[in-house]
């Protein structure tokens, strides 16, 4: 039985927590370990982690450079065999689905991804792609994938310092880490499972930085060449996004 560390970023979330740490306990899968890595709440959230800590493996408040820069602390931290990201208003789909993954699943030892599926907010079910068409745009949202621990032991998401060059991307952090890791010909294993029902979280719909950050990212990853095209499929993709009403909800 593998342990799951289950990282997760929180800031001003209030009462959102309380629940969302019931939610993960609801887990029939006895080996899990919850790291929730607050961004320096303003609100009763910290209240509420001490107040629940027992029930929490690790917890820090301090401010940081934004939800990847918090995931990176998450990773400094977690002990477990599989890493799991995931956001205060994301739900597991039932309470046996780590079960159905780790225990009734047959995961060769080669597999360094588990890939899923999910649901969005807005109804629509995702169907994680580890393919040729993470060249196009991010294809696994972070909630319908299981990374191997030590996919990490040479990666971070990139920001400054020990973490890489540059400033920390603020909303397709995943992309990097997915397009990366395709490239390294990292191995998968897809289970036709949906993992999770997705909160709004903070959406690239509408918001040219996230557009922005998916092409800088092509551009280091796959080169000037082979990413120009995809770089006009990408605003074709911002432009059809700002004729439909928003659905960003700023929040971690």
């Amino acid at each position: 039985m593998p342990l799951v560390s289950i990282i997760t970023p929180v800031l001003n979330c209030g009462r959102m927590v309380e629940n969302y740490i019931r939610h993960i306990h609801a887990q029939t899968y006895e080996r899990i370990e919850l790291l929730i890595i607050d961004g320096g709440s303003s609100d009763d959230t910290i209240t509420i982690l001490k107040l629940s800590d027992a029930k929490i493996n690790f917890w820090v408040s301090a401010p940081d450079n934004g939800i990847y820069d918090a995931m990176n602390k998450g990773i400094d931290m977690a002990r477990g065999d599989w890493l799991f990201f995931s956001g205060v208003d994301d739900s597991f789909i039932h309470p046996e689905i780590l079960e159905t993954v780790f225990l009734n699943s047959e995961i060769p030892d080669c597999i360094q991804l588990i890939c899923g599926n999910i649901i969005r907010s807005d109804g629509k079910k995702i169907t994680s792609r580890f393919n040729r068409q993470l060249y196009m745009k991010n294809t696994m949202p972070h909630q319908g994938v299981f990374y191997r621990r030590d996919l990490f032991d040479h990666y971070r998401y990139t920001g400054s310092g020990k973490h890489g060059p540059g400033r920390f991307y603020q909303i397709s952090g995943d992309y990097h880490l997915n397009l990366f890791l395709y490239r390294c010909g990292a191995r998968h294993q897809y289970i036709d499972l949906t993992i999770m029902q997705c909160g709004q979280g903070k959406s690239m719909a509408g918001n040219f930085r996230g557009y922005w950050e998916e092409i800088l990212i092509r551009h280091q990853l796959l080169g000037h060449t082979t990413s120009i095209l995809f770089d006009g499929l990408t605003l074709l993709r911002y432009l059809r996004q700002r004729c439909r009403p928003k659905l960003t909800v700023e929040k971690r």
